[in-house]
């Protein structure tokens, strides 16, 4: 399974960060200028899809689960460090705190089917 940005297939339904209307990040964060950031529609759409296989039910291979997991804590990374700096720049951004959470609970989610894989 591709994710954004990278090549191959989109396995999953992983949207890649190549569709119409992804800038680099330095360009987004400078056109936002001081308005709070928010997930892009693929972004988005990446980590419901990954909430939707993970109650789905179905069984994961390792291999998968493991790329859930690395784009997980690449997400949660960006979102933490675009946190950090509003903050600084004293913008509360609540819905982005929320996605943070939710990314972190999706990721602990993964970490636990891992473990159980290694046992």
């Amino acid at each position: 399974m591709a994710y954004p940005g990278q090549p191959g297939g989109h396995g999953h339904g992983l949207k890649h960060g190549d569709d119409h209307g992804h800038y680099p990040e330095e360009e987004l964060l400078k056109q936002m200028g001081n308005r709070a950031y928010s997930l892009t529609h693929n972004e988005k759409e990446n980590v419901d899809e990954i909430e939707r296989q993970l109650k789905s039910g179905n069984r994961f291979s390792h291999d998968e689960l493991h790329q859930f997991q690395h784009y997980l804590e690449h997400a949660s990374h960006e979102l933490k460090e675009i946190l950090q700096e509003e903050q600084e720049d004293h913008i509360h951004n609540l819905q982005l705190e929320k996605d943070l959470r939710r990314v972190a609970q999706l990721l602990g989610e993964v970490s636990m089917l891992l473990e159980r894989h290694h046992h």
